[in-house]
């Protein structure tokens, strides 16, 4: 019997990557003025608040491809596509091919689509849903 320990990487993109990892709250510099702008954090912590939407993505892949051998979005068994991977970077209804949605935001102008508790807010990655055949997230509206 050949047991696999499914793993998921989540690092700090503050002090590793910043301006890629921790997309939309920096924005990396080769998509200049033409990008949505970085977007202010939802809780204060770039380190946290980062970590948070890359965890619910990579929950999400990892449920629905534990063994990196299903569900691709395409049919290229040279550059597979992870399902999950066609929404990163997705937070809101209308948003795709680069545009992260209309993204909701408090008084302080931070922005969030998941209200958690003692008043946290967070932004996390719409994923693919299987009961829906459509990508969805916390502040869908169908």
């Amino acid at each position: 019997m050949t047991l696999s320990l499914n793993y998921a990487w989540v690092g700090n993109s503050e002090k590793q990557c910043l301006e890629v990892c921790a997309y939309p709250f920096a924005v990396p510099g080769y998509i200049g003025s033409g990008g949505p702008g970085h977007l202010i954090l939802s809780n204060g912590d770039i380190e946290v608040d980062d970590m948070v939407s890359v965890i619910g993505h990579k929950l999400a892949e990892l449920s629905s491809n534990p063994l990196v051998n299903a569900w691709y979005a395409d049919e290229d068994p040279t550059a597979p596509t992870e399902i999950e991977d066609l929404y990163e970077g997705l937070y809101e209804m209308g948003g795709g091919g680069g545009y992260i949605g209309s993204i909701m935001k408090d008084d302080e102008g931070r922005t969030f689509n998941l209200n958690g508790r003692n008043g946290r807010k967070f932004l996390v990655q719409w994923i693919w849903s299987p009961i829906l055949k459509a990508c969805a997230g916390p502040n869908a509206l169908d």
